[in-house]
């Protein structure tokens, strides 16, 4: 749910109407920084890791979540229970506007790849989102629909409808066997062929058009395609289509007696639902008080869960605050209702009320700022951090800087103006869930002219912080990031963020998270993805060259050629980068060649990537050729369940692509780190796995001399020797001796495959 838009006096009216301010039909948020929370691209909803470690999270959604993430909370659903937060934790760790699990997050986009790429739904990510499940009131028609006709379409014209987590209930209740569930693989916009899911014998299918401009082409015969069942039923298999209306509407034409809309079961239900699963007493008691009933049944399901999960958070910071308990009828109760009211509707008229205290001082603000920005956590040298601040958004003046001595307000002041209160560790309670957030997200709406100096400060201020709260801050700043951006339509502070965070060890592993993030939003997914090939094949800086190959990895599932094409690229301009020097070439070609590696254990791209690392093998770009060789490399070092060389499993003779392999990184100027691991754990093989070692010699031998040219073959065979003598005096299988008789083997049989040796004849002595 995004933020209600009656924003009355939470004293008056605790609960305000949903309407108005949320994401329209087709998923867009009002304004330049508003949050779509708990909802996807279609702006349904989503269940699943709605916690983190300090709590129940509220806000599962940081930022807008991707088309290619189906998970809903809806109708269906109901999010699973936690435990509240640790006592003593300060600061509003999650909250229903606060976006703080972009941690969390960042994993879900991750699955969001893999299920964009076909492959099989983890079982543990189906069993997230169906966690207790509230059945749609006509899921047993559903079912027998789906049963009879191998295909279902789910339709739905508004919100949060339940499309996706009704589909997986029905897949995975079908009898017999459990079904392997995969989403349909095609890219947005394409036709759909049921042809491509032939031959996957019980199988799951997920056709998953819900997202905003999605569909299928009208002239495809889509309606046609889905009536015929045969195949599917010949591999005992089953589609369920999610899909709009409108989409519907136009590209359905004689398949209707296969759609049905999902109906959703009573919000008060669900609300009870949720609060159970939250561990919460009584739950009915909440959901019976007039200002919860008379607002749920207006409430999508996706709504109802963000309340739910307010009420979860303000109860539990009301008991750890106060000690008292929550009854129905006491004050805890209606305390909680008014903190829950307040968080709902994003503490707006709270904000606008202490803004307008006449006498607030820009010091003030800023200093709310900052205890909200470090979510209340000690802030040390404060006043001088205050002060940066107020430099970065380009304040002058006295009352930009705190007074001297005693004239200005002290901290414990400065907190109780803010609603907070100043424990003794010097962490700050703020006045509720969300808090924090809702400060930040205030400021970047009322300023919007200054959301680009705050977040540069911001981003540098993650930098000088200690690691788990630099990690903690970097978290919550990049959904500001990519809101920033789908508002401006641009990419540069993506850019200088993540080129600022990836020279930090702390974090890189953020400015990579962000990249991906970025390059899967359904608003700015294309511009980041375009923006990202041109600055890997433009920008100078090592680090975020590095990070770009890690990007390109990840994302490659859901865009195998493309990404796999931008690596290629990146490897390629390594060439014209004088700027770098051949240490930091050399590791940026290693990161490519990782990024092949990680991306070999999807079974799927192997025939893509083998073209791709030929490509590079004949490349005439020294880069792409460093690139293919550490790939190569790090293929090579992988091992099947005997401990002989994976890439030499296989039947028959050799791949000429693994000679190939091995020849390229043969002709380095020497041999690198990669390739004396690798050439002694083949060695090692061959002492160890004697029926591998023919295969083994075979492959080395043949790297050496197999070529249609022999000008490059003498510094191949330096670089066996070199290897060889490595493995000679750093092995450790098997003793020394058997290890020296390896080798002088492994010598003479390169020597005697070379096309120019001349054997020497018998009885003579072969030298000096």
């Amino acid at each position: 749910m995004a933020e209600p838009a009656s924003e009355t006096s939470a004293e008056s009216h605790p609960l305000p109407a949903p309407q108005g301010s949320g994401p329209d039909d087709e998923g867009r948020a009002d304004g330049p920084t508003a949050v779509t929370s708990g909802a996807d691209a279609d702006g349904e909803a989503f269940t699943g890791t709605g916690t983190d470690e300090a709590g129940p999270a509220h806000d599962v959604a940081a930022g807008t979540e991707p088309h290619t993430e189906p998970d809903e909370v809806d109708s269906s659903t109901a999010v699973a229970g936690t435990a509240p937060p640790p006592a003593g934790s300060s600061g509003a760790t999650a909250s229903v506007h606060a976006q703080t699990n972009h941690g969390t997050m960042i994993g879900q986009w991750f699955e969001a790849v893999q299920r964009h790429s076909g492959a099989p739904l983890p079982p543990e990510s189906v069993e997230r989102d169906l966690s207790d499940y509230l059945p749609v009131e006509n899921e047993a028609e559903l079912s027998v629909l789906l049963e009879e006709n191998r295909a279902l379409v789910l339709v739905a014209d508004h919100l949060g409808s339940g499309r996706w987590t009704t589909a997986l209930r029905l897949l995975t209740t079908r009898p017999g066997d459990p079904l392997t569930l995969r989403r349909v693989r095609r890219g947005a916009g394409d036709a759909f062929s049921a042809e491509g899911l032939k031959g996957y014998k019980r199988t799951g299918w997920i056709l998953d058009l819900r997202a905003t401009g999605e569909g299928v082409p009208a002239s495809c015969d889509f309606g046609l395609e889905l009536l015929q069942a045969d195949d599917l039923r010949d591999d005992d298999s089953y589609l369920v289509v999610v899909v709009g209306r409108e989409v519907w509407d136009r590209i359905g034409h004689g398949a209707g007696t296969l759609a049905r809309t999902p109906k959703a079961p009573a919000a008060a239900a669900l609300f009870m639902r949720y609060l159970q699963s939250a561990g919460i007493a009584d739950p009915q008691a909440w959901a019976g008080d007039h200002r919860f009933n008379e607002k749920l049944p207006q409430l999508r399901p996706g709504q109802v869960k963000d309340w739910a999960s307010t009420l979860v958070r303000a109860e539990f910071e009301y008991r750890s605050t106060t000690g008292q308990g929550t009854e129905s009828g006491s004050a805890g109760f209606e305390a909680v209702v008014k903190a829950a009211g307040k968080a709902v509707s994003g503490w707006m008229d709270v904000l606008t009320d202490w803004h307008c205290v006449p006498g607030r001082t820009s010091y003030d603000r800023n200093y709310l700022l900052l205890a909200s920005v470090c979510d209340g956590e000690p802030i040390d040298d404060v006043n001088e951090k205050v002060l940066s601040l107020s430099r970065a958004l380009g304040e002058k003046g006295q009352q930009s800087v705190r007074l001297a001595g005693q004239q200005g307000p002290g901290l414990i002041q400065l907190a109780r103006q803010a609603g907070a209160e100043l424990l003794p560790d010097g962490r700050l309670r703020f006045a509720g869930p969300g808090f924090a957030e809702a400060v930040v997200r205030y400021f970047l709406l009322d300023r919007p002219e200054l959301a680009k100096p705050f977040m540069k400060w911001t981003a540098q201020l993650c930098v000088k912080l200690p690691t788990s709260q630099a990690e903690n801050l970097a978290e919550r700043l990049a959904p500001w990031i990519l809101h920033h951006a789908q508002a401006a339509r641009s990419t540069r502070m993506l850019l200088v963020v993540a080129e600022n965070w990836s020279a930090n060890s702390t974090l890189q592993r953020q400015a990579h998270a962000l990249l991906v993030t970025a390059a899967l939003d359904p608003q700015i997914g294309e511009l980041t993805r375009k923006a990202a090939g041109s600055w890997a094949e433009r920008q100078n800086s090592a680090p975020l060259l590095k990070t770009l190959a890690a990007v390109f990895q990840s994302v490659t599932p859901a865009h195998p050629r493309r990404m796999l094409r931008r690596l290629g690229d990146l490897a390629g301009s390594l060439d014209e980068r004088a700027q770098l020097g051949a240490t930091e070439k050399a590791e940026v070609a290693e990161a490519v060649g990782a990024a092949i590696d990680a991306l070999w254990g999807d079974d799927d791209l192997h025939p893509q990537l083998r073209e791709t690392l030929n490509t590079w093998f004949d490349s005439e770009h020294k880069g792409q050729q460093q690139a293919a060789a550490s790939a190569f490399m790090y293929l090579a070092l992988q091992q099947d369940e005997l401990g002989a060389p994976a890439l030499l499993t296989g039947p028959g003779t050799v791949p000429d692509w693994v000679i190939r392999g091995w020849r390229t990184a043969l002709e380095a100027e020497e041999p690198t780190s990669l390739a004396r691991q690798a050439c002694a754990a083949w060695l090692d093989a061959s002492a160890t796995r004697p029926s591998a070692s023919d295969r083994i010699f075979s492959t080395l031998v043949r790297a050496v001399h197999d070529t249609p040219t022999d000008h490059l073959r003498g510094l191949r065979f330096l670089n066996m020797v070199r290897l060889a003598e490595h493995w000679l005096t750093q092995g450790t299988a098997p003793d020394q001796e058997d290890r020296n008789r390896l080798r002088a083997a492994l010598m003479q049989s390169v020597r005697h495959a070379d096309p120019h040796h001349r054997p020497e004849p018998e009885g003579e002595p072969a030298g000096d």
